[in-house]
C-alpha cells in the first residue's frame, strides 16, 4: 500500500512537472538561443525538482511526527499490537533517502523534455494550443495511472473494512465477556505435575468460587487467544472411521478442569463433562470438538469411540462427550480440538478462567487474597480479561483496516489533484480553441460537458485498469480476508463509482473555467 501511494505520488509530481516544462518552453528556448548548454538546462530544472522534493519531504516528515503523536491518543484500543508508535531514526532517514531518489528519477523526464525546445519550434507552436501534442497524452497516460493505482488501493480498503466487520461479529464458540484469565506455574519442586500440582489446583478453584460474585472458576492449560499452551498431536481412531485406516489427523489438545466448558460457557453437545473421577488410575477419556468429531467420524456417534496417540498407539482413549467449537488462535478460522481431564494430567503452567456477575477487575483483588492464603509464593502472571484477550486478536486485521484505508483516502485525493491538473493545464493551453468554439455558436454548457467528458475518459481508462489489477492481485488479498470474496462485485463497484465521481468533482473547476472563457479575450491569446 505504501509502495502504490509513492508510485501515485510519483506520477502527480511528474505530470505536474511536465506540465511546468511545457510552460516554460518559451523559457528554455530562450536560455539555449542565449547559449545555455543543454546539460546545463538538465542541471537547473533535477535542482528544482529535488529542492521541490526535499521541500515537500521536511513537512512531510513533520506531519508524520505529529500524526504519529495524534494516532497514539486517537486510535481505538486494541488496535495497534504494541503500546504505541514512534517514529525510527532509520525510518526517517530511509524517507530520505525515498524522497531525493524519487526527485531526481521522476524529475528526470520533464528536465530532459524541457530541455528539448528550441526557438523555431516554440515559435512555430505558439497559438496552436498543445492538447493534442504527446506531452498532452504523457500528462493524460500519467493520471489515468494514478486512478488507476487509486482503483486498487480503494478495492482493498474496502475488502479490509468488510473484513474487520466480519470478524467483529464471528462466532467465537464460547461467552468472552465477564471473564478473568491468569496464569500460574507451580513450582515443581513443592507441587509435582504428577500428583501435587492437580490438589493445588482444585484447592485454588474451591477458594475462587467462594468469592461472592463468582459464578465459576476453571483451569486450562490453555485459553483462547491467551499465551498457555497450545500444542498439537497427531492422533489416529480404530474401528468404522470416515477416514483411511490408520490415518492421522494433527488435533490441538488441552488440559481442563470439570467445570471449564460451564465456565467458558462452551456447549456440551452430547456425552458428559469431566469429573474429579477421571484420574490416572480409570481408563483414558476425552472430550472433542464437533469438528474433530466430524473429521473421524462424519455422521456417527462419537461417544464410545476411541482415539490413539501417534506417540503411544497403545495408548486407547475413549471418548465420553462432544463440544462447541472454539476459535482458539485466529478469529477466521476453527480448529479441531480434544480435552483431557487434569485430573489425569497438568502441565507447569496453567491458565485460571474465573467468571463473574460483576466486571472481572472488580473481583481481582479478592483472587490474589484467595491465592495467597493458599500460598503466599504463588504468584498470578498475565494477568487479562478474556475480551482483551480477543481484542488483541483483532489487533493486526484493524491496524491493516485503518492504514489501508488512510492510504486508499491518500490515494483518491492524489489522483483527484492529478485530475485536476491535467485538466486545468489542457483548458489554460486550449483557451484558444474554446475561444473559437463559443465564437462558431458553442455553448457554455456545450464547452463544459467537453471538458468534463476528456477527464471522464482518462479517468474511466484509468479506473478500468485499476479494476483489472484489482482482479489480478486478488490472490494477494486472499489471506487476508474473512467471510467475503476477493472479487466482490459490490466492492468493486463501489470503488468504480467513488472514483467516477471523484473524477468528475475534479473536472467540474477546470470545467467551469473554460466555461466561461470571454471568445473576445481568447482569440487575442497568444
Amino acid at each position: 500500500a505504501v509502495l502504490l501511494v509513492l508510485l501515485i505520488a510519483c506520477a502527480n509530481i511528474a505530470n505536474l512537472l511536465l506540465a511546468r516544462a511545457a510552460a516554460r518552453q518559451s523559457e528554455m528556448a530562450m536560455r539555449t538561443a542565449l547559449g545555455a548548454t543543454r546539460r546545463r538546462l538538465i542541471r537547473q530544472l533535477l535542482i528544482e525538482s529535488i529542492a521541490l522534493c526535499c521541500g515537500g519531504g521536511a513537512i512531510g516528515l513533520s506531519a508524520a511526527a505529529g500524526e504519529l503523536r495524534l494516532l497514539n491518543h486517537v486510535l481505538p484500543p486494541g488496535t495497534l499490537p504494541i503500546p504505541s508508535i514512534s517514529m525510527d531514526a532509520s525510518v526517517a532517514w530511509f524517507a530520505v533517502g525515498i524522497t531525493l531518489f524519487t526527485g531526481f528519477l521522476f524529475g528526470l523526464a520533464p528536465a530532459v523534455r524541457g530541455s528539448r525546445a528550441s526557438l523555431s519550434h516554440v515559435l512555430r507552436q505558439s497559438g496552436r494550443g498543445l492538447a493534442g501534442s504527446a506531452g498532452a497524452r504523457l500528462r493524460n497516460s500519467l493520471a489515468a495511472a494514478e486512478l488507476a493505482l487509486a482503483t486498487i488501493l480503494l478495492i482493498g480498503a474496502g475488502l479490509l473494512l468488510q473484513t474487520l466487520a466480519n470478524l467483529e461479529r464471528v462466532q467465537l464458540g464460547f461467552q468472552p465477556h465477564g471473564l478473568l484469565t491468569f496464569q500460574l506455574s507451580p513450582p515443581p519442586a513443592k507441587y509435582p505435575v504428577t500428583g501435587g500440582a492437580a490438589h493445588l489446583y482444585r484447592a485454588v478453584l474451591d477458594r475462587l468460587n467462594a468469592i461472592p460474585g463468582v459464578r465459576g472458576a476453571a483451569v486450562s492449560s490453555g485459553i483462547p487467544f491467551g499465551a498457555g499452551n497450545y500444542t498439537t498431536h497427531p492422533m489416529f481412531t480404530t474401528g468404522a472411521s470416515v477416514l483411511p485406516p490408520s490415518t492421522l489427523v494433527p488435533i490441538d489438545w488441552r488440559i481442563i478442569s470439570p467445570g471449564y466448558f460451564a465456565t467458558m460457557n462452551i456447549p456440551l453437545l452430547r456425552g458428559r463433562d469431566f469429573t474429579d473421577a477421571d484420574n490416572s488410575t480409570t481408563a483414558g477419556v476425552l472430550i472433542v470438538s464437533q469438528s474433530t468429531a466430524k473429521k473421524f467420524w462424519g455422521d456417527l456417534d462419537p461417544i464410545g469411540r476411541v482415539l490413539h496417540p501417534s506417540a503411544v498407539p497403545k495408548e486407547a482413549i475413549t471418548v465420553i462427550g462432544v463440544v462447541g467449537d472454539v476459535r482458539d488462535t485466529a478469529l477466521n478460522q476453527e480448529t479441531p480440538q480434544l480435552y483431557y481431564p487434569m485430573a489425569a494430567r497438568v502441565a507447569g503452567l496453567m491458565d485460571v478462567v474465573v467468571r463473574t456477575s460483576a466486571p472481572p477487575d472488580s473481583v481481582l483483588p479478592a483472587v490474589r487474597q484467595k491465592i495467597r492464603e493458599l500460598d503466599p509464593q504463588l504468584a498470578l502472571a498475565n494477568i487479562r480479561t478474556e475480551d482483551e484477550w480477543v481484542s488483541n486478536s483483532a489487533a493486526q486485521p484493524r491496524l491493516n483496516s485503518v492504514l489501508l484505508g488512510v492510504f486508499a483516502a491518500v490515494a483518491l485525493l492524489i489522483a483527484s489533484i492529478g485530475i485536476y491538473g491535467v485538466l486545468a493545464y489542457s483548458v489554460t493551453q486550449r483557451t484558444s480553441e474554446i475561444g473559437v468554439r463559443m465564437a462558431l455558436g458553442a455553448t457554455r454548457p456545450h464547452v463544459l460537458r467537453l471538458i468534463v467528458r476528456e477527464g471522464l475518459v482518462v479517468s474511466g481508462v484509468g479506473i478500468g485498469i485499476g479494476l483489472m489489477g484489482a482482479l489480478a492481485l486478488g490472490r494477494v488479498l486472499a489471506s487476508l480476508v474473512f467471510g467475503i470474496q476477493v472479487h466482490d462485485p459490490s466492492t468493486f463497484a463501489v470503488a468504480a463509482v467513488t472514483l467516477t465521481l471523484v473524477a468528475m468533482a475534479a473536472s467540474i473547476v477546470p470545467a467551469l473555467r473554460a466555461s466561461r472563457v470571454d471568445p473576445m479575450v481568447a482569440l487575442r491569446h497568444d
